[in-house]
């Protein structure tokens, strides 16, 4: 618990990654209950005599939760780029040497 207390009051390590994958996973959640739930509409409209609006649906619903799960991926995996060409900078600055020398604009924490 002391070892959690700690990289979470250091700097040492980005948070960012593992709440992108958090977030990611609860709106795809959302998404698969709505479409669910859009699903479950259309079966009740065409069990109400709306042939024509039931068959629709059934038809879209599935549709534009697809849609919905790759703009959503592709959402989330803009917020992991940023946060992995920051490390992906870090490991460059290792290798070309410059890990020793502080950079003087690099704010203090």
């Amino acid at each position: 618990m002391m070892s959690f207390l700690q990289s979470l009051l250091s700097f040492d390590r980005l948070l960012g990654p593992t709440l992108v994958k958090i977030v990611y996973f609860v709106g795809a959640a959302v998404i698969l209950m709505i479409g669910a739930g859009t699903l479950l509409t259309a079966v009740f409209t065409l069990a109400g005599g709306n042939i024509g609006g039931g068959f629709v649906q059934l038809l879209a619903a599935p549709a534009v939760a697809a849609v919905a799960f790759v703009y959503w991926r592709f959402l989330c995996e803009l917020f992991m780029l940023a946060f992995l060409t920051y490390e992906r900078l870090g490991e460059i600055r290792v290798l070309l040497g410059g890990a020793s020398e502080a950079d003087p604009n690099h704010p203090q924490f």
